[in-house]
């Protein structure tokens, strides 16, 4: 029903639906803390080397200055070699490990999801009213809600841990430059340790939010339930078709069988029973096709047609047809009267009797 409420949880048939279409639970806020503690973790480690190349390739240029070097092509090309090694050996690691651990997070999240729908050019993206809808949505809202409280948060851990150190930077101007460095180095990873610390609360939060939103975005109604429900179990009118089909299938098998019976009682024209007893395989008579008023006077046409033997016992053949299914042995209540006419059957064609 258009325009009803939609208050159920989305079934597992929705959910692989919306994934397809590229729409997954993901929080932005969880790749970024994830990726600013593993970049930060890297820096504690490789602080120290990467600090000596700095220190070594600042130390080479600045005694080259003193020397009366000619400004040559090649001197210039080197300076350029040493600085995108530099680059390379000092940034490359920190740049190629963020772009990991951010991919992972992804992955994680999107739990290996690789849609490209959701990026597919579509000319209602450049509706302006959509544009403005978005602008205002309660997402964007809490987005820049977010945004202000976490840049407010980290200026004030900034100015409340370099207020504190003043003193201790003041005292640097006499120390070594090494301490200095060291000093230095320390008291930023205290700030971004406490950055981090901000930014994991932060993409807890977020998580939260957004799995909120993406669970409230994927509801269904009730009405879209049960036409899922309908298309799960199947159109009725396919259904009957099937089954038609089915039956129909089950009755050329029965037919077929006919021939091979040893007897078939009637009553007389409503109800037919065909039965078979193979005394080598069979632990007792088997029902091998049973049909009631047409169906009943085509097993009795087959069964004369190849010259089964046919006979006449109303009771008989209405509780066989009522309490037996075609493939199974004739209820033991009726032993006595089936072994009486197969008797008579064998007797008549001939056939050893050993029942």
């Amino acid at each position: 029903m258009a325009g009803e409420e939609k208050t159920e949880k989305a079934t597992p048939r929705k959910r692989q639906d919306v994934r397809k279409e590229g729409q997954v639970l993901q929080s932005r806020e969880v790749v970024t803390a994830i990726s600013v503690l593993g970049t930060f973790s890297l820096l504690s480690l490789l602080g120290k080397f990467m600090l000596v190349r700095l220190m070594d390739f600042t130390e080479k240029y600045i005694s080259a200055l003193g020397e009366n070097r000619d400004i040559t092509s090649e001197y210039v090309f080197q300076i350029a070699k040493d600085i995108i090694v530099l680059i390379a050996v000092v940034c490359g690691p920190i740049m190629i490990a963020t772009g990991f651990i951010a991919i992972i997070a992804t992955i994680v999240q999107t739990k290996g999801l690789f849609s490209t729908k959701s990026i597919k050019f579509k000319f209602s993206n450049l509706n302006p009213l959509k544009g403005i809808k978005r602008l205002f949505s309660l997402q964007t809202i809490i987005s820049v809600l977010k945004g202000i409280i976490v840049i407010s948060i980290i200026s004030y851990i900034v100015y409340d841990k370099i207020v504190d150190k003043l003193p201790e930077i003041s005292r640097l101007f006499n120390a070594e430059p090494i301490q200095g460095v060291a000093y230095l180095g320390s008291s930023v990873m205290d700030i971004v340790m406490a950055i981090c610390i901000l930014f994991a609360f932060v993409a807890a939060g977020d998580f939260l939010f957004q799995w909120w939103n993406f669970e409230k975005k994927i509801r269904m109604s009730k009405e879209e339930i049960k036409q899922e429900y309908k298309k799960l179990e199947g159109d009725p009118q396919i259904k009957q078709r099937i089954k038609q089909k089915q039956q129909l299938m089950a009755q050329q098998r029965m037919m077929s069988a006919v021939p091979t019976a040893d007897v078939v009682i009637k009553n007389p024209t409503h109800y037919a029973v065909a039965i078979k007893y193979d005394i080598n395989k069979d632990k007792a008579p088997v029902i091998v096709a049973k049909g009631k008023d047409f169906l009943a006077l085509k097993i009795i046409s087959i069964a004369e047609d190849n010259d089964v033997y046919v006979t006449e016992n109303k009771p008989l053949a209405q509780l066989l047809y009522k309490e037996a299914e075609v493939g199974s042995y004739i209820p033991k209540d009726v032993y006595n009267a089936i072994a009486e006419i197969l008797i008579l059957v064998y007797n008549e064609k001939g056939r050893p009797v050993n029942l």
